[in-house]
């Protein structure tokens, strides 16, 4: 039996262009972000379950220092909760949002930050 081209380059470029496609380059961190210090604060609201998170970042010399953008990423693993929001810039290296929790309880709190074409993305146990 004689299988013509067009039943094997068909398979083969369907094969090629699912393998390349969805695949992103993974975000990279540079040294700016690398050496910026981020400390980080919650503030319950009046709301029940709304949050007020701070975000400080500074420089080693213990200066605020600005990046284009950041965000909170909240996970309750164990009920499989998750809550994100862009915070928004307040004045120099200060960074603010309200986020609505779906409930109380122990968040891990991952702060994203964005500067041109690197991210860098910090977990609880190296935010201050």
């Amino acid at each position: 039996m004689k299988i013509g081209k067009k039943y094997i380059i068909f398979p083969l470029l369907l094969v090629t262009i699912l393998c390349g496609c969805g695949k992103s380059k993974e975000p990279v961190s540079n040294k700016f972000l690398d050496s910026i210090n981020i400390e980080l604060s919650d503030e319950p609201t009046s709301k029940n379950s709304e949050h007020t998170y701070q975000v400080s970042l500074t420089n080693s010399k213990n200066e605020l220092v600005n990046v284009d953008s950041v965000e909170i990423i909240l996970t309750m693993k164990s009920m499989n909760h998750k809550a994100e929001g862009k915070l928004k810039k307040t004045s120099k290296g200060v960074y603010k949002g309200k986020i609505e929790l779906p409930m109380d309880g122990s968040w891990s709190k991952t702060i994203v930050l964005n500067q041109g074409e690197h991210t860098r993305k910090v977990n609880g146990t190296l935010i201050k």
